[in-house]
């Protein structure tokens, strides 16, 4: 998902992590004129239950962009998946 905030252009990426962590990432970018700059992860544990907010980059990034980071991880990064339903 790319959106752009105060003339400033960015991406949300989700990913999934099964090999080393098990669970789902949502990664924010900027995008710049050298390239794209990992800020912001957020990480939902499935096998943990606990989500992990890591910062990248040390850049100011607009509240507006966190917001939208946020809401996006609320639509389908808040509830854990339960193994004991897959037996």
């Amino acid at each position: 998902m790319a959106f752009s905030i105060s003339g400033r252009k960015f991406e949300i990426w989700h990913a999934s992590d099964v090999s080393t962590r098990d669970g789902l990432g949502w990664e924010l970018w900027e995008i710049t004129s050298s390239g794209r700059v990992l800020l912001i992860e957020i990480f939902r544990h499935d096998d943990l239950k606990k989500i992990d907010f890591a910062t990248f980059a040390s850049v100011d990034v607009p509240f507006e962009v966190i917001e939208i980071l946020l809401q996006d991880f609320s639509k389908g990064g808040k509830d854990f998946i339960d193994y004991s339903q897959w037996e």
